[in-house]
């Protein structure tokens, strides 16, 4: 810092030096100013130093105040979320859990995670929360009212389904209902689904999978000698290319779904309004409704449809799944942990809980979709909510990688043990693999 300073008071000395010259005739003293003015400008250097090397050290070092700030933490620092006086979870202030929130302009999906500090003010933890999700009141559904109902003046009976070959102690209960639709809104609803995928299947589906060992698994299903590594998904996902989705196509084999929400349709009321008299299920715990259809050697394996050991109560409650058309052969619902095994039926409904009344996924709900053997099967099913929340029942929007069409389809091929490959015709965030890691790290 001094040569600097010194190199700049030499200049000036030289400026004044020249120009007490000039001024040498005038004064007798002349000679002298020159050395005085120096002295000066350096009595005032000296005393300027110490402010010089502060301004210098606040240039290097800001000071920040990392108490009161809020960290977004991405999927590369999740690891670190516990630390530092964090809330993750249940151990946040109610309202200022971690929220996930999309982007449609970020590759990334980060966590916005607030410190637990007595300084940070509501305001300031609130302050990228949209009002409308801050003050949402969630509602529990932690048991099912189950009674007869009436549909189209035909009263409909509940049935509880049992078996002496269950196992005991199981909180999951299962009920039927024969005609809980008619055939006038089977047949509505199928007519719909099949035009619809017929729609949007002119484009390939894009296929994904929940991580590089399903697919590695598939492919050797499907007898296919492909040596593939996570490269080979496109950037920032698990999903394979549109080239090589559209290359694997015939070797990979799924069912159909595709959805529809709550105030898109009359039906969505109607169908919402009867689960509730039937069931006590409120319509505000209930997700989107999706209409799956099974062709011929299809199924899904054995699953739950709650998270066993999730600690969040934002997991499915309860599931109504009701058959639109009868099988031939095969497709039936099987509980194999409970000894039930459900027949498809036109009009048919099984309703069960997943949970306990205390929000705990049962282990023992595990249930299969039966492959098709003869003929196609065709449900439409919803699933309930313990703890509902504000996105819940809502269309989001959609991510914007993989690269992709307008319109183009998905197929999700889950976890190779508990999951099967499905077609949908929308898409979520399960394969954008930031959303995954920092999901999965809040489990």
């Amino acid at each position: 810092m001094g040569k600097p300073q010194n190199r700049k008071l030499q200049k000036q000395y030289q400026k004044e030096q020249s120009a007490a010259k000039k001024l040498k005739g005038n004064s007798v003293n002349s000679q002298k100013e020159p050395g005085l003015v120096f002295k000066i400008f350096k009595v005032i250097l000296l005393m300027a130093l110490p402010v010089l090397f502060g301004v210098f050290g606040l240039i290097m070092f800001p000071i920040t105040n990392g108490d009161n700030a809020n960290t977004t933490v991405t999927a590369s620092s999740t690891s670190e979320r516990s630390a530092e006086g964090y809330c993750v979870g249940e151990d946040c202030p109610q309202g200022k859990e971690p929220t996930i929130k999309p982007s449609q302009h970020d590759e990334r999906t980060p966590i916005t995670l607030q410190r637990k500090d007595k300084s940070s003010s509501t305001s300031d933890l609130d302050s990228d929360v949209p009002p409308e999700v801050r003050d949402f009141k969630a509602t529990i559904l932690d048991h099912l009212s189950i009674q007869d109902v009436v549909v189209d003046d035909r009263k409909v009976q509940a049935v509880e389904l049992t078996s002496e070959e269950g196992r005991k102690g199981a909180a999951t209960r299962v009920y039927q209902y024969d005609g809980f639709l008619s055939d006038r809104e089977c047949e509505g609803l199928k007519r719909v689904h099949q035009r619809h995928v017929a729609e949007t299947s002119e484009q390939d589906a894009i296929i994904c999978f929940d991580g590089i060992h399903t697919l590695q698994k598939h492919l050797k299903d499907a007898g296919k000698n492909m040596q593939m590594s996570r490269k080979d998904f496109t950037e920032g996902t698990t999903c394979l290319n549109a080239s090589m989705s559209s290359q694997l196509k015939s070797s990979f084999h799924w069912s159909h779904s595709t959805s529809f929400y709550p105030g898109e349709s009359k039906f969505s009321k109607t169908f919402e309004d009867r689960i509730y008299q039937a069931t006590g299920m409120l319509p505000s715990n209930g997700g989107k409704f999706q209409v799956t259809s099974y062709p011929r050697g299809i199924g899904y394996k054995t699953h739950t449809d709650c998270i066993v050991g999730y600690h969040d109560k934002r997991d499915r409650f309860a599931t109504i799944l009701v058959y639109l058309q009868d099988v031939e052969k095969g497709g039936e619902t099987q509980f194999p942990e409970l000894g039930i095994s459900v027949t498809p039926k036109k009009g048919r409904a099984i309703v069960w809980n997943n949970m306990n009344s205390a929000g705990q996924c049962d282990p023992l709900s595990v249930h299969t979709a039966a492959k098709v053997e003869e003929g196609h099967k065709f449900i439409i099913q919803r699933w309930y909510y313990y703890k509902n929340f504000f996105q819940l029942g809502k269309r989001a929007g959609e991510p914007p990688i993989p690269s992709r069409n307008p319109g183009q389809p998905r197929v999700s091929c889950d976890e190779y043990e508990h999951g099967s490959c499905r077609w949908y015709d929308e898409w979520g965030y399960d394969h954008v693999t930031d959303y995954a890691a920092q999901k999965h790290s809040l489990l």
